[in-house]
């Protein structure tokens, strides 16, 4: 053996992962995970993106009930005006943090205006949120229930 230490590393790596296997770790919910409402939005609008693709792979497959196709394209329509509205809230949030960031240095004026326009932006995030909530659950269910079929 030209390399001991390496055959040894490679037999602890090959004993130890049917273990790890085993463990089924899963990551977790990043919604679920999500503690604040910027975080909250950030991880709507990606899962929304994660759900267009295997949407798309689901409506692909000739398995699929037509349907079933037609269900998703309907949650589809109805979550991505959502997601839309989603994102402007989210961006008008991010800049208004921004400019309360910077104006925490200003004077006091600048300061209380800042504060007006994030709570303002900060609200209309929390309700774009809840409003997105729904349809991407709708297009959530409908993927579940049909990815089965589609693999």
């Amino acid at each position: 053996m030209k390399h001991p230490i390496r055959a040894l590393a490679l037999a602890c790596a090959l004993t130890l992962m049917p273990a790890c296997a085993a463990l089924h770790l899963n990551a977790p919910n990043p919604i679920a995970a999500a503690q604040t409402t910027d975080q909250r939005a950030y991880a709507l609008i990606q899962s929304y993106g994660a759900l267009i693709e295997t949407a798309t792979s689901v409506v692909r497959d000739p398995s699929v009930p037509m349907a079933a196709k037609r269900a998703i394209g309907r949650a589809e329509a109805a979550a991505t005006p959502a997601v839309s509205t989603l994102e402007v809230a989210f961006s008008a949030y991010l800049r208004a943090r921004a400019a309360y960031e910077a104006a925490s240095r200003a004077d006091e004026a600048a300061l209380t205006h800042a504060l007006n326009a994030l709570n303002a932006a900060s609200q209309a995030l929390a309700q774009a949120i809840d409003r997105a909530q729904a349809p991407l659950g709708e297009l959530q269910s409908l993927i579940n229930a049909h990815r089965g079929v589609a693999r």
